[in-house]
């Protein structure tokens, strides 16, 4: 299977400017960099260094050696703040840092590469650090005042969804406070029952299982993140009331995770550069009573979420004391073909020697390694299934992306990056394993991009992975210089090749359906066509939906699902 036609990227690597910046002193006592638009700032950071020693430097001075740089963002509140850090192999952290000296907000977490941030500015009086060792340059690429964003627009669409809507309340609760609201009652009554029972509200009606999400306040607009939608939708303004609703018929298997985004910018742009600005703002429901994941470090990295009763149980995903614990090593790999290096990890299971030479010993390569062990879990969720016996001893190799530019060139069916996996990373894996694992056992997995990836390289090196588990593969995708009217790139690629002894566990969550009026099937559409030409052709697919969407909170239970429909293992007696 070959896609040379459908990659011209050049690449290049954009040289650094050094700039001069200036400093102040903030209300924290410190001296401060200052971040504007259009001056860049650039530097290195040491541990070697004391932390609040910062000082500018230009051209002819030599370089600042720091483990953290505080940065004073001038800004009014309101306005929208957009940018990125670009710290080429090294690892960095920014954060928000309130008067106290405690982190209101973290914008890149322990990242490397070019990482985008964005922002609401709330108190303009915080300052910005930024921490690390190496090497980094920040860009503030755009600063939009609440005076330049679309309010009247925003506002204007929201009485338009109140006026169409107002007579077709599903929430028999909602109904009921509308009703309280005419008679003059507050809604005070109402927002104490549900901080008791916890949202989103989940209501059985003739029409079926009905979930209502919640928010309160006098916002401009508020949407949902998540959620069964994928398409940002508004919350509705109960009357002059302080109550916002959204409600939605649901299967009884439904889980799912989501975020409340208050006050989303309204930009004066279009397309993607709007659609993202719900990043500065979407947070954790503060009515939910079940957040997630436990590591987030503020209320914009947590996610609330909801299990219907009638959701897979999936009682591998915690951390069991008495489990065994597999252990976790990382290195570096360094590709001369894609110009970069990334973290791989390696996850051995924890049998004894004498296991090593198991014949059903399995191999899984998986994508977006930081996502995967950190928030998804899986070293926990491989120790529990494989002391429970539902699986072989499996080693996992997590690999990472060096950044998001860097993961949105790679992943989807890109032949070169398919290469360097086959002739660079498995020869080096294959050196450090304990025993050889063949390719009729050996697994290349992911999500979304990473499911379109793992599906692809799969399809061009069937003589190195046997098998794909692809959770909502993004099979929307296609190259370039195809027409809009084709919409099933790699379906057609399955149709125009011969088969090749590869085996699928291919899964799509029900609400991961086309965004508003796009002329794509989305991912659920995209997903069940490719089964269907998978099994026509003769190959051995497993295909399974969910009651979810576009979801790592999902995908936490899913991988489990793949690995032991593809390796079921018989427990011992």
């Amino acid at each position: 299977m070959t896609y040379t036609r459908f990659f011209s990227n050049k690449w290049a690597i954009a040289g650094f400017t050094c700039l001069i910046y200036s400093t102040s002193f903030s209300a924290f006592g410190s001296e401060t960099a200052v971040l504007k638009v259009g001056s860049p700032m650039k530097g290195e950071l040491s541990y070697s260094n004391s932390e609040n020693n910062i000082k500018p430097y230009t051209q002819s001075q030599s370089k600042p050696q720091h483990k953290s740089l505080d940065i004073n963002v001038p800004c009014d509140k309101g306005d929208y703040l957009t940018g990125y850090v670009d710290s080429g192999d090294n690892t960095m952290t920014m954060d928000i840092i309130d008067a106290k000296g405690e982190i209101s907000r973290r914008l890149i977490d322990h990242e490397s590469g070019k990482q985008k941030f964005y922002s609401v500015a709330e108190n303009c009086a915080e300052i910005w650090r930024l921490s690390g060792a190496g090497a980094y340059q920040i860009v503030l690429e755009q600063r939009v005042s609440l005076a330049e964003q679309d309010l009247e627009g925003s506002l204007e669409n929201h009485l338009q969804s109140n006026l169409e809507s107002s007579d077709t309340l599903l929430s028999p609760k909602v109904s009921a406070l509308r009703e309280s609201l005419q008679k003059g009652e507050s809604t005070d009554s109402f927002w104490a029952d549900v901080e008791a029972l916890g949202t989103p509200l989940i209501e059985e009606i003739p029409s079926g299982t009905l979930m209502t999400f919640l928010a309160r306040g006098d916002y401009r607009n508020i949407k949902l993140m998540g959620g069964p939608s994928n398409n940002h939708d508004a919350l509705q303004r109960l009357a002059d009331s302080d109550t916002w609703y959204k409600s939605f018929i649901v299967p009884k298997n439904t889980h799912l995770s989501y975020q409340i985004a208050p006050n989303v910018p309204q930009l004066p742009l279009s397309g993607r550069a709007r659609r993202i600005a719900i990043k500065a703002v979407a947070q954790a429901d503060p009515y939910n009573h079940h957040p997630w994941p436990h590591s987030a470090i503020d209320k914009y990295t947590t996610k609330s979420t909801i299990t219907l009763k009638d959701a897979p149980k999936n009682p591998w995903l915690d951390v069991q004391k008495e489990t065994p614990k597999g252990e976790l090593s990382t290195f570096k790999f360094t590709s001369s073909t894609l110009d970069n290096t990334r973290d791989i990890t390696i996850y051995s299971p924890a049998i004894d020697d004498s296991q090593n030479n198991r014949d059903d010993a399995v191999l899984l390569y998986i994508f977006d390694a930081e996502s995967y062990i950190d928030t998804v879990g899986l070293p926990t969720i491989l120790d529990n299934l494989i002391a429970a016996g539902e699986i072989p001893p499996v080693t996992a190799v997590f690999i990472s992306n060096p950044d998001g530019d860097a993961r949105a060139r790679e992943l989807p069916a890109n032949p070169v990056f398919a290469d360097v996996l086959a002739n660079e990373l498995v020869p080096q894996i294959n050196k450090q394993l304990p025993i050889t694992i063949p390719k009729d056992r050996t697994i290349i997995a992911g999500s979304s991009y990473g499911g379109l990836a793992a599906t692809t390289i799969a399809l061009r090196h069937p003589d190195i992975f046997g098998n794909v588990i692809s959770m909502s593969g993004s099979f929307w995708w296609k190259p370039e210089d195809q027409s809009e009217t084709d919409k099933h790139f790699v379906a057609s690629e399955v149709i125009k090749m011969d088969k090749v002894p590869v085996r699928f566990f291919l899964s799509a969550g029900v609400f991961e359906t086309a965004r508003g009026n796009s002329s794509s099937n989305g991912i659920l559409g995209t997903n069940r066509h490719l089964r269907d030409v998978l099994l026509a052709k003769g190959y051995e697919a497993h295909y399974q939906e969910y009651g979810a969407g576009h979801d790592y909170f999902s995908w936490r239970g899913i991988i489990g699902d793949g690995l032991i429909s593809l390796f079921p293992s018989k427990k011992e007696k």
